[in-house]
């Protein structure tokens, strides 16, 4: 299942390949959808569709007790045993937890959508259409569940094409039946809602051909489900701890918009839904590399090859801290523009949020690294803790003093500035993965990435109106190419012996 004749240099390159031909192909379709939502929906309309999606992600935390989410450990680990029976068991334990909870608050969710609508999202203009949504979201949620066995397979084997192949029909599904309602003049909230579940019956047919061909019928058909106290025993209390990570995780996430929901109401929500899209795009190059590589960390955790973990994550520090720099600044220079591109006018507000929180990316970037290590070499005890101090102490007691004083931008600047604690007490816990900090090639770099954007928004940016997006977008691009390209070359050297520090990682 994880190919095990091709070395880690050949898993980067065929599997990173797939990552990034399909980061770019599905990233601008998901900003296409949101477009449309943007032109023909009102901002009331969309903060209240994209905060009942919140809200369910917010439930899936308990849809199965932890279990999912914990065999990214514990596959690959069977998959080097060549123990596919516990393979097959894992995932039927999973399957199973799933079925009464998914039930469970699935009935709480539809009895009480009523409420909700009422006292929750304080939808008064749109009460009817917000108990119809919740309750056409429902069945997201039950549906949603099934799949994400699948998909964790999909991770767990660093099957990145398979991954990748089933997100792009998910989202060519969605597409699809975004443009049918748009093109027929039926386009409204509750039609809309139904999309969802038209692309996710897509989504999990599609996915569930793929796995059943390539794993269950090579690999599981004919292993059978063995019911050990000790292998159960030891899955769950591993999830246990995944439970509680992923809950605070999730909480984490969505707190943010669920205070905006509750204490400003669906219009702000929708202002910061459209921020996140702007500030996520960064994410769309940075994180595939990133959900690749910490299947690679269990394999090398598995053989107990630590110097090769160290050695990973002293490279990506250094190069991530450049990475984001380099996009803070242009983020800050162009946003306003990009927000004008991609939501119109009616939304340029999304431009002002951003401003308070574009140049705290970097320690996201960073900790992203830092808690998928913590997970993959079973420190995931250490990762929960951190995530409650973070939450209990920084991220709550921030949103609700900064939503108070600042609206809605004080949320965007409460969770990013609740990341840098957390980067400190993640650091501290990997501090047997020590990583020197290259002080000569950052500030060299933040002289570079200051003079360049100085220099384009003097000489670039009166070039900019606001009534041709697609003048801007062309020309956006065009600059951003120049951009990239210098910093390349003045970084050649740098590139080169980062390519020697990869090579001699990758072999065997």
């Amino acid at each position: 299942m994880l190919e095990k004749n091709e070395t880690l240099g050949e898993k980067f390159i065929k599997k990173g390949f797939w990552l990034y031909l399909f980061s770019f192909i599905v990233g601008p379709i998901w900003y296409i959808i949101k477009i449309i939502l943007s032109h023909d929906l009102s901002v009331e309309e969309i903060g209240i569709l994209y905060w009942i999606v919140s809200l369910i992600s917010l439930l899936t935390v308990y849809h199965d007790l932890g279990l999912t989410e914990s065999l990214n450990y514990f596959l690959p680990k069977y998959i080097v045993e060549n123990n596919y029976s516990k393979f097959k068991s894992a995932l039927a334990y999973a399957i199973l937890a799933q079925i009464p909870t998914s039930l469970f608050i699935w009935g709480l969710l539809y009895f009480t959508s009523d409420y909700l609508a009422v006292n929750y999202f304080h939808a008064k203009e749109l009460i009817l259409e917000t108990q119809y949504v919740l309750k056409v979201f429902c069945l997201f949620f039950i549906w949603m569940n099934l799949f994400q066995i699948v998909n964790t397979v999909f991770w767990a084997t660093q099957n990145t094409k398979y991954q990748k192949w089933s997100e792009f029909v998910r989202m060519i599904a969605i597409l699809v039946f975004t443009l049918f309602f748009w093109y027929s003049g039926v386009w409204t909230l509750q039609n809309y809602s139904w999309t969802w579940i038209f692309w996710l019956i897509f989504w999990i047919i599609f996915s569930y051909i793929l796995f059943y061909n390539r794993y269950y019928k090579t690999y599981l058909k004919w292993v059978k489900i063995i019911y050990d106290k000790i292998l159960f025993k030891e899955i769950f209390s591993y999830a246990l701890w995944v439970l509680l990570a992923a809950n605070v995780w999730m909480i984490l996430s969505q707190v943010d918009m669920q205070l905006i929901i509750y204490l400003l109401g669906p219009r702000d929500a929708w202002f910061y839904t459209n921020y996140l899209s702007i500030i996520w795009i960064p994410f769309l190059i940075i994180t595939p590399i990133i959900w690749f590589l910490f299947p690679v960390i269990s394999e090398l955790n598995s053989h107990n090859n630590l110097e090769k973990i160290k050695i990973i994550r002293s490279i990506f520090y250094k190069y991530f801290w450049v990475i984001a720099l380099a996009v803070s600044g242009i983020m800050f220079v162009f946003w306003e523009q990009i927000a004008f591109i991609l939501f119109w006018n009616k939304f340029i507000f999304s431009w002002t949020i951003l401003k308070y929180s574009i140049f705290f990316m970097i320690f996201n970037f960073l900790l992203q690294i830092n808690f998928q290590i913590l997970a993959w070499i079973w420190r995931i005890k250490d990762r929960v803790k951190i995530l409650w101090i973070w939450l209990i102490c920084f991220n709550i007691p921030l949103n609700l003093i900064l939503i108070k004083l600042m609206w809605v931008e004080g949320s965007s600047l409460a969770v990013w500035l609740s990341w840098i604690p957390v980067f400190y007490l993640s650091n501290k816990a990997l501090k047997s993965y020590h990583v020197t900090f290259d002080y000569k090639f950052f500030i060299k770099n933040l002289v570079l990435i200051i003079f360049l954007n100085l220099w384009i928004r003097e000489f670039f940016l009166p070039y900019f109106w606001f009534n041709s997006r697609l003048y801007n977008l062309v020309f956006i691009l065009l600059i951003w190419i120049f951009y990239i390209i210098t910093i390349m070359i003045y970084n050649q050297r740098e590139f080169k012996m980062f390519l020697k520090e990869i090579k001699k990682i990758l072999k065997r």
